[in-house]
């Protein structure tokens, strides 16, 4: 299963730092109930992604992932998830990409790393970056079609690459500064007859 965070998308103007679905996973225990395959990615933290590449691969240590951002209406959005961590794999963030909207391309993200938090996979990275690749996981160490649940910063890019591999894809509106549906808007001045949505 594949669940966009599509109000923290990087591609339409969110930062990919935001942790609503990621706390979400750890209170439902998502990586101890999945075994293990649960991966989100790709989170826009260097401060983290440093931090790990510091600590070495396989060290635990203790991270501040993410960060609480405004959103459209004016609120924060979840802080950042406080938590032990362990190395699991680190890359320098040149990642060729052979998607099918990316192929032919390559990334250049910085140091980053995947880390390990309760039994989910969180992929960190130095730049922001649309998840839209399988390669954008497979970089560190995550093969996305062994994973039985998968959370990527995007709305729709992703779809060309992630559909053929998921067995449903959930659009999630966790707290995030790029408004999913243009009805939640504080609308003051439309011209009667005009519709927020359809």
């Amino acid at each position: 299963m594949v669940i966009a965070d599509t109000q923290d998308n990087p591609g339409a103007g969110g930062d990919a730092n935001t942790t609503g679905l990621l706390h979400a996973l750890l209170a439902a225990r998502a990586g101890h109930r999945l075994g293990g395959d649960v991966a989100l990615g790709l989170l826009f933290d260097p401060d983290s992604a440093h931090a790990a590449h510091a600590a070495g691969l396989g060290a635990r240590l203790n991270l501040r992932l993410g960060r609480a951002v405004p959103t459209w209406d004016g609120t924060l959005t979840d802080p950042p998830v406080t938590c032990e961590a362990r190395v699991l794999v680190l890359h320098d963030g040149t990642v060729p990409l052979h998607g099918p909207m990316t192929a032919g391309s390559t990334a250049r993200l910085g140091p980053c790393a995947c880390v390990e938090v309760e039994g989910v996979r969180v992929l960190l990275a130095s730049a922001k970056a649309q998840m839209l690749d399988l390669d954008l996981f497979r970089f560190l160490g995550t093969e996305p079609t062994a994973m039985r649940l998968l959370v990527v910063k995007s709305s729709v890019h992703f779809r060309a690459a992630f559909a053929p591999i998921a067995s449903e894809i959930l659009v999630a509106k966790a707290p995030g500064p790029m408004p999913a549906d243009p009805g939640d808007l504080p609308w003051r001045h439309l011209d009667p007859g005009t519709a927020p949505r359809p």
